[in-house]
């Protein structure tokens, strides 16, 4: 599988690749990035964090290897790739606790190709792994493809399942890595005249209903397109988001607005079953579909912002806070397990700053 990455002005890089779900599936998870349809290309923001990310993503694929040097190379190049019995033993009975702990598919695939590389390239034995082994790893990984923190964070809580599962009897030697800080980026905010603008842009009744409802309710893309008809609850203005996030149920508001839109829509769409029904029989309408749609929307809207779908999301939040809503009950309307996530919107809104008058004014 060839991925080609590559310059295309200041502000974007440009990547292409054969069709394949996997890999649209890792650049669906990088933000700001945007559809060029005419071109069958795909776009992300030219900056460091986001272009690591994707890399990450990539790799989290299990299709690709961070680029090899001659110290991540085996003494032997027949045996590259070829592990210990005592590693492939332990990864199946790490991957099984993970699955009985409810560890989402994505995060367990990310865990089983951590500790692949790590053996892989390092070739030493599970049991002789020491904290400096581990640290020098890392080192190596960011000097030769410049890995992101995200990345050397998911390494660690890697290594530190495998060994607290595989082999209790040993001091775990990625117990005491301290985890690199995050970089500290807020995303881009939609504003209330441009979500509108978005929205409105298009004739597509369906369109219209998707993007109205995510922004209405803050929804994730993912929970939107797994909606039911049955999952709108009209007596009490409600939706039910079943098994979101960390396989958590929850409840959000049905707005009025939506629901009205929601009869509109159902004069032309018939409603079996999934509230977004897709091309095939049976099926909802696909993630990437939506992404596809709301990047039209911003086409036709003229936003220049680096946003996607997850967008409206930001929004919804970030508009509430601003409504002086309390920030315990928007943590509790999007779905966050810890209250830290949700403090984000309290950088991104600043509400004092607004407040305050610049000199310039005074003038």
């Amino acid at each position: 599988m060839n991925v080609e990455i590559t310059g295309n002005d200041r502000d974007w890089i440009q990547v292409t690749f054969p069709y394949n779900v996997e890999i649209l599936d890792a650049i669906k998870n990088v933000p700001g990035r945007r559809w060029v349809a005419n071109r069958k290309i795909w776009l992300i923001p030219n900056r460091n964090s986001t272009i690591q990310l994707l890399l990450m993503e990539l790799y989290n694929t299990g299709r690709f290897n961070i680029p090899e040097s001659n110290i991540f190379k085996q003494k032997d190049e027949k045996e590259s790739g070829v592990f210990d019995e005592t590693v492939i033993i332990q990864l199946e009975k790490t991957l099984r606790f993970l699955k009985l702990r409810n560890y989402s598919p994505r995060t367990i695939k990310a865990y089983k190709n951590q500790i692949e590389w790590f053996f892989r390239r390092t070739a030493i034995e599970p049991e002789k792994v020491r904290t400096e082994d581990i640290l020098l790893y890392l080192e190596k990984i960011n000097r030769i493809a410049g890995c992101s923190s995200s990345y050397a964070v998911q390494c660690i809580s890697a290594l530190k399942s495998y060994y607290k599962i595989g082999f209790p009897y040993l001091l775990n030697p990625a117990d005491n890595i301290p985890r690199p800080k995050k970089e500290s980026r807020y995303p881009d905010i939609l504003s209330r005249e441009e979500v509108g603008r978005i929205i409105e842009t298009t004739g597509n009744i369906k369109h219209r209903f998707l993007l109205l409802l995510v922004y209405s309710a803050g929804l994730r893309v993912s929970e939107a397109v797994n909606l039911r008809i049955s999952d709108l609850d009209f007596e009490r203005n409600m939706i039910h988001i079943r098994n979101g996030k960390g396989k958590k149920d929850r409840y959000v508001m049905l707005a009025s607005k939506a629901a009205d839109c929601l009869k509109e829509y159902q004069k032309y769409i018939i409603i079996h079953d999934w509230l977004f029904p897709g091309a095939a029989i049976g099926s909802h309408l696909s993630i990437r579909s939506a992404q596809m749609v709301f990047s039209h929307c911003c086409e036709k809207a003229q936003i220049k912002k680096q946003v996607s779908i997850h967008s409206l999301r930001h929004a919804f939040a970030t508009h509430l806070l601003e409504d002086g809503v309390d920030l315990r009950y928007i943590q509790e309307l999007l779905g966050h397990k810890s209250s830290k996530t949700t403090e984000i919107y309290t950088h991104v809104t600043r509400l004092d700053i607004k407040r305050i008058s610049s000199p310039l004014d005074r003038w």
